[in-house]
């Protein structure tokens, strides 16, 4: 990248409120990188509507002006100090680029909700979240839109809508959010989406409290049978030593190494 500034788009889909560590990040942010990165902002940044709706008419109003990467930015995502190393440091990595974050979601299959890092790899399912490392850099099959930074070329050679909800033509029920559908629809350009595990980003939610215990609790009993599994399988090395160490001491022999075998 030359040295002219890169001018990025901030992005913020809300329903009206922007936590507050997310200002305070922002304004951090513009300190410690206003030297090389030109920040712009909406006029509104208030979308009383869906998500699917409140990105598209961000792309649509980011494709407007000469800006050279969209960053989706939700309001309830703060993200670190650092964050901006993906377009200062990485720019010539990638096409989409993202932080991860936690999200408190009921994944396929499960009964109960869990804290799940949503960096998408291709399974023998398709796109799964996945559990992440806690440094290192990686190119990905998807990521969660919360903190995703586009290139402008990506949405030239998308149509219209780029973030759609799709539902289950009979139940009307939820198949595709808009997020895992724009992760689809960029892979099939070819492209993968870059990400720095360091950069884990706090997402600030509301959640139920009994969905939250719930977890909780499983949690924990999982912790505690993982835990036994370990125990049982280490007492019961220790057994099989005992009893090979037994075999290789004579009975009337005595023990030269003060060795005490029960």
């Amino acid at each position: 990248m030359s040295d002219k500034k890169i001018k990025v788009y901030v992005g913020i889909p809300t329903t009206g409120t922007v936590c507050d560590s997310q200002t305070f990040a922002l304004r951090e942010l513009e300190k410690n990188y206003g030297h090389r990165i030109e920040f712009v902002y909406p006029e509104k940044c208030v979308r009383r509507i869906f998500h699917d709706f409140a990105r598209n008419s961000i792309v649509e109003e980011f494709l407007k002006t000469d800006c050279d990467v969209l960053w989706f930015l939700d309001s309830d995502i703060c993200p670190p100090k650092h964050v901006l190393d993906l377009v200062t440091v990485h720019w010539d990595k990638w096409q989409v680029a993202g932080a991860p974050y936690p999200v408190f979601m009921n994944p396929s299959g499960e009964k109960n909700c869990q804290v799940l890092f949503c960096v998408y790899v291709k399974g023998e399912k398709g796109f799964a979240p996945s559990n992440i490392p806690f440094a290192g850099t990686a190119l990905v099959d998807g990521l969660a839109t919360g903190c995703m930074f586009i290139k402008r070329e990506v949405f030239e050679k998308l149509s219209k809508p780029y973030f759609e909800f799709k539902y289950d033509a009979e139940s009307r029920l939820l198949t595709e959010g808009e997020d895992l559908g724009f992760c689809h629809r960029v892979s099939a350009l070819g492209y993968k989406f870059f990400t720095d595990f360091s950069m884990v980003c706090k997402h600030y939610k509301t959640v139920c409290l009994l969905e939250l215990n719930n977890y909780a609790i499983d949690y924990a009993n999982n912790s505690v049978a993982a835990y036994d599994r370990l125990i049982r399988s280490q007492v019961e090395q220790l057994k099989e030593m005992v009893v090979s160490l037994k075999r290789q001491i004579p009975a009337t022999s005595p023990s030269k190494s003060k060795l005490i075998l029960p």
